[in-house]
C-alpha cells in the first residue's frame, strides 16, 4: 500500500510543482509560448524589411535586434524568477518594446500602412496578457502607454481625425475583451490551484491514515510486534531472497512455559502484562533491516534472522532465555516460581527441496522437544541436505 501511495504521489508531482512557494515563474509552457513569440516577432520584422525595404530597412532590423535580445533576456533570466512582482515587470517591459519597436516601423512606413501595426499592437497585447499571463494591474498601464504611443504617430503622419477616432475604438474594445479574457483566466487558474491545493491536502491525509491503517493490520495490538499476518509475508519475502542469494536463514520459535496456568491463577490482565514483558525482551533479537520478530499467536513468537550465523543464532536464544528469567515475573505454580521461555531453533541455506513452512516447522519441532525435555531450554535442529536430518541438542544451564 506505501509503494501505490508513493507511485500516485510520484505521478501528481509534476501538476502540484507550480504550487509550490518557490516555484519559478518561467513555467515550460511559458518558455513555449514566449520562444514561439520571438519567432513570429521576428518573422513580422522580416516582413518588413522585404515588403518595406525601401522605407524600413533599418527600423526593422532595430526591431528585430533589440526585440530578440530582450526576449532571449527575459528566457534567460526569468527561470529563476521566484516572485510574481518581478516577473510582471520583465513582462510589462517586454510588452512596452515590443510597442515602441512596432510604433517605431510604424512612423517611419506610409500613413496608409498605420492602421496594419495596429494589429501588430493588439497581437503583442493578446500575446503578454494571454499566453504569458501578465497581472491585471500591469497590465493596464502598458495598454495606456501602447495606446498614447499609437496616437503620437498617428499625429505625425496626419491621420485624418475619424480614422484616428476608428483606431481608437478599436484599441480601447480591444484592450477591454483580452483584460476581460485575462481575467477570466486568472480567475480560473485561481480556482483551479485552489481545487488542486485542497486536493493535494486530502491526498496527503489519506496517505497518512492508509499509512496508519496499514501499520494497524501489520502490528499485534497487545504487544506491538508484527503479527501473523505480517510474519507471513516478510517470511516468504525473506526465504526468496536468501534462496537467490544462497544465504543461510535462521527461525527461532519462542513460547512461554505454562503460560495457560499462569493466566488462571493470576487472571488474563496479568496475563496480557506478562506477554508484554517477554515481548519487550524478545524485541530485542531484531537488529537489522531484515531481521522480522513477531507475535505468531497467544503465547508464541517467532523471530526470523537472514543472513544468520549459526553461532550468533544459538548464542542470541540462550541470550532471550536467561533475559527472561531475568525479568523474576512471578509463576505460582511453575517449577521454577518464574516465567520462563522454551525456544526451537532451525537454521538452512533455503532451496527447492526445503521450503518456507519445512524450516518452520523443523524449528517448531524442536521447540515441541524443549517443552518435553524440561522447558526453560534451547533445542536446535539443523537441517541436512539428504532426507534423513541431522538433530543436535543444546541446553542453556538454568538456575
Amino acid at each position: 500500500m506505501q509503494v501505490e501511495a508513493q507511485q500516485e504521489q510520484q505521478k501528481i508531482a509534476p501538476l502540484l510543482q507550480p504550487l509550490a512557494a518557490d516555484a519559478p515563474f518561467l513555467t515550460e509552457d511559458r518558455a513555449r509560448a514566449l520562444t514561439v513569440g520571438v519567432v513570429l516577432y521576428i518573422f513580422f520584422s522580416a516582413l518588413d524589411y522585404f515588403c518595406l525595404e525601401r522605407s524600413v530597412p533599418y527600423a526593422a532590423l532595430l526591431r528585430s535586434s533589440v526585440a530578440a535580445l530582450l526576449l532571449f533576456a527575459l528566457w534567460r533570466y526569468a527561470r529563476d524568477v521566484r516572485r510574481q512582482e518581478v516577473f510582471d515587470r520583465l513582462q510589462c517591459l517586454l510588452s512596452i518594446t515590443a510597442a515602441l519597436t512596432i510604433e517605431y516601423a510604424s512612423a517611419l512606413a506610409p500613413a496608409s500602412l498605420h492602421e496594419l501595426y495596429l494589429v501588430g499592437l493588439l497581437l503583442s497585447w493578446v500575446f503578454t496578457a494571454l499566453l504569458m499571463q501578465l497581472s491585471l494591474r500591469w497590465m493596464w498601464p502598458m495598454m495606456a502607454f501602447a495606446f498614447l504611443l499609437h496616437n503620437f504617430v498617428g499625429i505625425l503622419h496626419e491621420q485624418p481625425l475619424r480614422q484616428a477616432f476608428l483606431d481608437d475604438a478599436c484599441m480601447i474594445v480591444g484592450a477591454s475583451m483580452i483584460a476581460y479574457a485575462a481575467y477570466l483566466m486568472a480567475r480560473t487558474q485561481t480556482l483551479m490551484r485552489q481545487e488542486m491545493q485542497r486536493a493535494h491536502r486530502h491526498f496527503i491525509q489519506l496517505q497518512e491514515v492508509n499509512a496508519r491503517l496499514e501499520e494497524l493490520s501489520t502490528r499485534d495490538p497487545l504487544t506491538n510486534l508484527e503479527n501473523r499476518r505480517s510474519f507471513e509475508d516478510r517470511y516468504d519475502a525473506e526465504w526468496r531472497r536468501c534462496f537467490r542469494a544462497r544465504q543461510m536463514l535462521g527461525v527461532m520459535v519462542i513460547d512461554v512455559d505454562h503460560f495457560k496456568q499462569y493466566n488462571d491463577s493470576c487472571g488474563h490482565i496479568a496475563g496480557d502484562q506478562c506477554l508484554r514483558r517477554v515481548a519487550d525482551v524478545i524485541a530485542c533479537a531484531a537488529r537489522r533491516p531484515g531481521d522480522i520478530v513477531a507475535r505468531f499467536g497467544g503465547e508464541e513468537f517467532v523471530v526470523v534472522w537472514p543472513q544468520a550465523r549459526l553461532d550468533d543464532f544459538l548464542q542470541e536464544a540462550e541470550r532471550l532465555c536467561a533475559a527472561v528469567r531475568d525479568q523474576a515475573i512471578v509463576h505460582p505454580v511453575a517449577p521454577g516460581g518464574r516465567v520462563t521461555v522454551s525456544i526451537g531453533i532451525a537454521c538452512h541455506v533455503p532451496d527447492t527441496e526445503i521450503g518456507p513452512r519445512r524450516l518452520f516447522e523443523s524449528a517448531d519441532a524442536a521447540l515441541y522437544r524443549a517443552k518435553h525435555q524440561g522447558r526453560d531450554r534451547v533445542e536446535f535442529e539443523e537441517i541436512g541436505d539428504s532426507d534423513r536430518d541431522a538433530l543436535f541438542v543444546r541446553q542453556c544451564v538454568i538456575g
